[in-house]
């Protein structure tokens, strides 16, 4: 084997080397991104859920009008009589 034969062997294993090394931390990087993905998408699914229940909620508690029809209608109440109230200072 010639020496310029030798060379562009020992020139060819450090790029094969240097490539599959490359491809080691491609890999190891990826995988590290896809768990960091997989974090954000659990938290955007919570967030969700978690607008969800608000939503539910601020739909359930009703405005205060419907509050004070409701209380008037069924549970007959009304306001007191301005002579009725008493002012603390």
């Amino acid at each position: 084997m010639s020496r310029a034969s030798a060379l562009w062997l020992v020139i060819a294993v450090l790029a094969v080397l240097g490539s599959a090394i490359g491809v080691v931390y491609a890999k190891a990087q990826s995988r590290a991104l896809f768990v960091e993905l997989q974090k954000a998408r659990g938290h955007h699914e919570e967030a969700n859920m978690e607008w969800g229940r608000l939503q539910l909620e601020l739909a359930s508690t009703g405005s205060l009008e419907e509050v004070t029809r409701a209380s008037a209608g069924r549970l007959h109440m009304r306001a007191p009589r301005p002579e009725n109230v008493v002012v603390v200072e």
